[in-house]
């Protein structure tokens, strides 16, 4: 009875963990939007492969450690009937957590600028209790000897995103199934995860690009958090920019994008609550490489071509004004 009450209670502890953090997160937002909403699944023309990293609080003892691996597509490269796998795990502590989702997204062109995703991510969840890795006082108390212990949850999250070349809005509803699904031992732990993520590009001297974006989280009890974004980018080859996160961190994050294919991405961010103390920041990396990539058809380049001229035009039309 005894031991059951205290798997029991590290669960519970675990749940409490994950709200405060309100799902993981990471300094470059932008580099990976699929973790944020499944609508982003297949939404371009190419296949893409991708792993990211997080070591949150460098320095503090049993710190978060995050790793995410994704494959996404599209049907042909059409970017209409989107696809995506993610493999995750987690470690804090004594606590784990390892999942695979499956994401499902349909891109709708709702006219000549405008597009939007519908996406569903169902998934499977196994979360850990390592209690042989326990420092106890007690060291012949039979309890936290040589066992592990685990829960499983089946998650489906739901989200939409609204997009034009320029400007994109998302949302999205992680645990939908939450309580409601009597599955032993974590379910019942779930609670509803709301995000808001919006960004604006501006293009200004033909190669330069700048970004700024804010992104919204809550879940009971846990406060709302916002992050405010800029990134500021060049001949969409180099790219850097900052993350402020409301009582939590401060970050900065770099790019390159190598031959159209391969980026690379390093995030750091600082904390600046009373945990600055005792953790020298958090470190994340992230590696994607597009395996497959559609060319654009005959029409799609003269709409490009004749895009470019138009603005030329309303460009010289402004200068002589």
């Amino acid at each position: 009875m005894c031991k059951k009450l205290l798997i029991t209670c590290l669960f519970a502890a675990f749940g409490l963990v994950s709200y405060g953090q309100q799902q993981s997160l990471f300094t470059n937002v932008f580099a990976n939007p699929l973790h944020y909403s499944p609508a982003y699944a297949g939404s371009t023309n190419y296949h893409e492969v991708s792993f990211f990293n997080r070591n949150q609080w460098v320095g503090f003892k049993n710190a978060p450690k995050n790793f995410y691996l994704n494959f996404q597509g599209s049907y042909k490269n059409k970017a209409k009937h989107g696809y995506a796998v993610q493999v995750l795990t987690e470690q804090i502590g004594l606590l784990g957590k390892t999942g695979i989702y499956l994401n499902y997204a349909y891109q709708i062109k709702m006219n000549k600028k405008w597009k939007i995703g519908l996406g569903v991510r169902p998934g499977f969840v196994q979360y850990r209790v390592r209690l042989y890795d326990a420092v106890i006082a007690d060291a012949g108390d039979p309890i936290l000897t040589g066992n592990s212990y685990s829960g499983n949850a089946f998650d489906v999250n739901a989200g939409f995103r609204l997009y034009s070349d320029k400007l994109e809005v998302s949302g999205t509803i992680d645990h939908l199934i939450g309580k409601g699904f009597n599955m032993p031992t974590y379910n019942q732990n779930l609670q509803f995860h709301y995000t808001l993520m919006s960004s604006y590009k501006f293009v200004f001297k033909k190669h330069w690009e700048f970004r700024p974006g804010i992104l919204f989280r809550y879940t009971k009890p846990v406060p709302a958090q916002f992050s405010i974004l800029a990134q500021l980018s060049y001949k969409d080859k180099f790219f850097g920019g900052l993350n402020f996160r409301t009582n939590d961190a401060a970050g900065i994050f770099l790019g390159i994008r190598i031959k159209n294919r391969l980026s690379i991405t390093y995030g750091y961010d600082y904390s600046y609550t009373k945990l600055r103390k005792y953790s020298a920041g958090s470190h994340e990396i992230g590696i994607s490489f597009i395996i497959t990539k559609n060319r654009p058809s005959l029409e799609e380049e003269d709409d490009k071509l004749n895009n470019s001229i138009l603005e030329d035009i309303q460009k010289e039309i402004d200068k002589n004004k």
